[in-house]
């Protein structure tokens, strides 16, 4: 029987899965599809809108985007089309992914879509599949050894992603849950998959090596929690487990022999754990640092500074720990690699709405990030965004303050922040150019919460260039390609070499094409030449 499974993305606190990542559940579900003995064809939501028609008798769709994000590109599911899929195909239709648990977003509410599907997998999707393709219905999780058969079955999907191969990142999962499973914070999914269930590292060089193999070269271990409480010791005693470098180690070197990774990054980490335990987290940074590629980023789950909400919320840290983490990732990855980055810095998560919100509490969320501005630490991602209520009352919110904060926090941090990760005049490599806005074009390098970087002048998408940086906004910055080809440049992009205007600019297209550099100083200053001799080609 032929399955069509439709990805609608998935983008929860610890998985993403949205453009240009794949998350893994989709692959899981693919290879239980493969181990029932029936035929998976993979699609994205994206072919769908694009014309691709939906084949088979069987439909899974596979939707999941609980967490509010900004994307570039790749826009999640929504329940419109949900609807409009549902109604127009004939066969029987299964939803699955954290919206087929706590439904739809639809505005600042969630919607069952339960009513236009003949079934809904409330636990794992790809164990749902798997039961109901041998005649059974059974609402359960994966076992491991179904875990580590279905994600290497499962990898082929990828070759049907629009972003295959040269963009795409394989998300991958080195353990489901959190540690502080018994609690948790108040608004989080996490605690619902219960005790952390971890995957063994030979399982995960087994799966990334067989998405290799398929062509995949760029990776994330971001489906976790906190990547430093892989395997750590402790768990369900403290809420702050040991964090165990040997087994992360482990992980990386057999990633490092066994794999032919051109990206390889991580996600999400717990500061509470990294400053309780921070030597041996220092020791798990340097792994980090020596085993993946540059322009690492471990987001940090703060939430807020304020310790009213801080207790109100259970949340997992302090202020004072999660500047501590801040330090030690600064100390240890702030040198930059040969793609311009630096190899590993911290991010910041920071939550509005939840329980105990006051005026204060904005006050206090800009002083902490005020004082890491003012120690000279660097922070590549600061996060702000409204909580979501899985299943639980909303908190009232106070919108002109958290937009007050979200703008002071751009003009007086954010800018400031990029100004110190990539000054004037940093080469950054490899700028994938994805899509063109008016007059400009965007691009990133490939990576976890890669710079969002501006080309203020038209040009061809869909390209890797190298790219010298020239000013920063609050969320991006702006450059130019490097080198710049003097003689087939155009004219706007000329302007934005370092002191070359209109007029100069002008001049310089009036009396190419050049054969030597030294012959632009017929046109231009000398000491203009010399300052964009380092920038430009012939």
């Amino acid at each position: 029987m032929l399955i069509t499974l439709l990805d609608g993305y998935t983008d929860e606190p610890s998985c993403l899965g949205v453009p240009p990542y794949i998350a893994p559940y989709p692959r899981y579900i693919a290879g239980a599809i493969k181990d029932a003995g029936h035929e998976c064809q993979y699609m994205t939501i994206d072919d769908w809108r694009n014309g691709k028609e939906l084949s088979g008798s069987l439909l899974v769709i596979l939707a999941g985007a609980i967490v509010p994000g900004r994307y570039l590109r790749g826009m999640p599911i929504s329940f419109n089309e949900i609807r409009a899929i549902t109604q127009a195909f004939k066969g029987i239709k299964i939803l699955t992914g954290a919206s087929a648990k706590y439904g739809m977003k639809v505005g600042n509410e969630f919607i069952k879509a339960d009513f236009l599907f003949d079934y809904v997998a409330k636990e794992d999707g790809d164990a749902f599949l798997y039961d109901f393709l041998n005649g059974d219905i059974c609402q359960r999780r994966r076992k491991m050894d179904e875990w580590q058969r279905w994600s290497i079955k499962g990898s082929s999907i990828v070759c049907s992603h629009p972003d295959y191969p040269e963009t795409l990142i394989a998300e991958i999962e080195t353990y489901r849950g959190c540690v502080r499973y018994i609690k948790g914070c108040s608004f989080c999914m996490e605690p619902s998959f219960g005790k952390p269930l971890m995957r063994k590292e030979e399982d995960i060089v087994k799966e990334m090596r067989a998405l290799n193999k398929q062509g995949v070269k760029n990776f994330r271990l971001g489906c976790q929690s906190c990547f430093f409480s892989y395997k750590a010791k402790g768990i369900g005693r403290s809420d702050v487990p040991e964090p165990n470098p040997d087994a992360i180690k482990r992980s990386l070197e057999g990633i490092k022999k066994n794999v032919d990774a051109k990206v390889l990054h991580i996600d999400n980490a717990n500061p509470a754990v990294i400053a309780t335990h921070i030597e041996k987290a220092r020791k798990i940074a340097e792994l980090i640092v020596h085993y993946c590629t540059p322009g690492n980023t471990a987001a940090l789950g703060m939430e807020s500074a304020d310790e009213n909400v801080i207790k109100m919320n259970n949340l997992n840290a302090t202020p004072q720990q999660v500047f501590d983490a801040v330090e030690m990732i600064n100390d240890v990855g702030k040198e930059r690699g040969e793609n311009g980055m630096p190899y590993l810095l911290p991010g910041i998560n920071i939550l509005a709405g939840l329980k105990g919100e006051r005026k204060e509490t904005y006050a206090k969320n800009f002083s902490f990030l005020e004082d890491i501005l003012n120690k000279n630490l660097l922070l590549r991602r600061i996060n702000i965004r409204q909580v979501v209520w899985l299943g639980k009352k909303r908190q009232r919110i106070n919108k002109e303050s958290f937009k007050r904060f979200k703008r002071k926090v751009n003009e007086y941090i954010n800018k400031k922040m990029l100004q110190k990760i990539a000054p004037f005049g940093t080469l950054l490599s490899s700028i994938f150019l994805e899509v063109r806005i008016g007059k400009k074009v965007f691009g990133r390098q490939i990576g976890s919460y890669p710079l969002l970087v501006c080309l203020p002048y038209e040009r061809k998408i869909n390209e890797f260039v190298n790219v010298k940086i020239i000013d920063h906004g609050y969320r991006s910055v702006t450059g130019i390609e490097y080198p710049l080809n003097i003689n087939k440049a155009s004219m706007k992009a000329m302007e934005c070499l370092p002191s070359i205007g209109i007029k100069r600019a002008r001049r310089i297209i009036a009396n190419r094409p050049f054969k030597r550099i030294d012959e632009i100083k017929k046109c231009v200053d000398k000491d203009v030449v010399e300052k964009i001799s380092d920038w430009i080609c012939l």
